[in-house]
């Protein structure tokens, strides 16, 4: 019956906190997992009072969405403790496998709704790595312009900890990897070609 069912949802809960019971999760030998993805999908058929009853302890409606919320407050406190949103993709925090989470927002991007690629972009989420990169060594080569009124950095040179001369190398080294808006931007600040040709 529905309310032995249920009584099984409660024992789960209090093993373990909360109601999102893996699809293939037994308890004493019966499919809990299936039955709560059962409630799921019936969901608008239930009747009131069971829907209620679920709610009252926490069902969880849209496992989907609660997981992404998860993800988002995991990088909501790796940003509070680092400062930004790079996180490694072998990162975990307490556990939680963020560096991967974020790799799925990243690989998934064209498929995220408008309010959540805002919800990331209020937080400088970090779309693209490389090109976050390549900006950060950009404008750090704009600096040292500004400071030595050329850019022809020492190959050893850091600025403010940044291996400014070994990015500047690497752009001559990758020059077939560099895309001609990139080289553009470097030609417009003044780099001497046989720095990227």
């Amino acid at each position: 019956s529905w309310e032995f069912w249920f009584g099984l949802l409660e024992q789960f809960k209090e093993a373990n906190g909360h109601c999102r019971v893996p699809i293939s999760f037994e308890l004493d030998g019966y499919r809990l997992g299936r039955w709560v993805s059962n409630q799921r999908s019936r969901r608008d058929s239930l009747s009131t009072e069971f829907g209620q009853r679920l709610n009252k302890i926490g069902f969880v409606w849209d496992i989907v969405e609660v997981a992404w919320e998860e993800g988002f407050n995991k990088l909501l406190q790796f940003k509070e403790l680092e400062g930004h949103c790079q996180v490694p993709e072998s990162f975990k925090l307490g556990g939680y496998r963020l560096g991967q989470w974020v790799q799925v927002q990243r690989n998934v991007q064209s498929g995220l709704s408008s309010e959540r690629m805002q919800r990331l972009d209020e937080i400088s989420f970090v779309w693209d790595p490389l090109a976050d990169a390549w900006e950060k060594g950009f404008n750090k080569l704009l600096q040292f312009k500004e400071l030595e009124g050329h850019c022809r950095v020492p190959q050893n040179y850091k600025l403010n900890g940044f291996n400014l001369g070994t990015w500047v190398s690497g752009q001559r080294n990758n020059q077939d990897g560099i895309s001609p808006e990139l080289r553009q931007k470097l030609d417009d600040i003044g780099v001497p070609s046989r720095m990227i040709t």
